[in-house]
């Protein structure tokens, strides 16, 4: 009789154990985690991100600039800030516009930051704004003239800021003064 007390016990133990490692089994599978693999992110994840972009300023480093080839162009620098007011990234479609200050467009562009290689690119990590370099085709433009930005995010809010760019510097000369002689 013993022994078939101790065959009972190691049966419905052994049936335990079982049951017990498929509930576990079950569990582990049922509650995978969701992906957090940019371009894979689960519905709905970017609105309830905290560190998204709520507001969007056009940096005091924004300027015209003449490239080495002596063509004038923008040099964009665009910042996103977060809810607590601090420096992030974003995704969404980066427009600019060019504006005379009477408000007539002088010239426009699109920067898809959707695309994570765009996107990473022109994000300068040392002054945590996204670097655009803005070709100026028209080379008459004016030497005031007012930036617009626009962010228009996934979930289609639409942040905006503007501000006249600084003239643009006349290319320093190759000659460099001559030093008084103090001798």
């Amino acid at each position: 009789m013993a022994l078939m007390d101790g065959n009972l016990k190691f049966r419905l133990s052994r049936k335990m154990f079982v049951a017990t490692a498929m509930a576990c089994l079950v569990h582990m599978v049922s509650c995978q985690p969701k992906s957090l693999v940019p371009g894979k992110l689960p519905q709905g994840s970017i609105e309830q991100f905290p560190y998204r972009p709520v507001e969007i300023s056009i940096h005091p480093l924004s300027r015209y600039w003449i490239s080495p080839s002596g063509e004038m162009e923008i040099e964009a620098r665009i910042e996103f800030l977060d809810r607590d007011g601090y420096p992030t990234r974003g995704i969404g479609r980066l427009e600019l516009n060019l504006k005379d200050l009477d408000g007539k467009n002088v010239e426009s562009w699109i920067l898809p930051l959707s695309n994570f290689e765009t996107n990473k690119s022109h994000f300068d990590r040392i002054t945590r704004t996204y670097l655009i370099r803005l070709s100026l085709p028209n080379q008459d433009v004016p030497t005031r003239a007012r930036l617009k930005v626009d962010l228009i995010c996934p979930d289609g809010t639409t942040l905006t800021a503007s501000d006249v760019l600084k003239e643009p510097q006349k290319p320093d000369s190759t000659e460099r003064p001559q030093e008084p002689d103090v001798n």
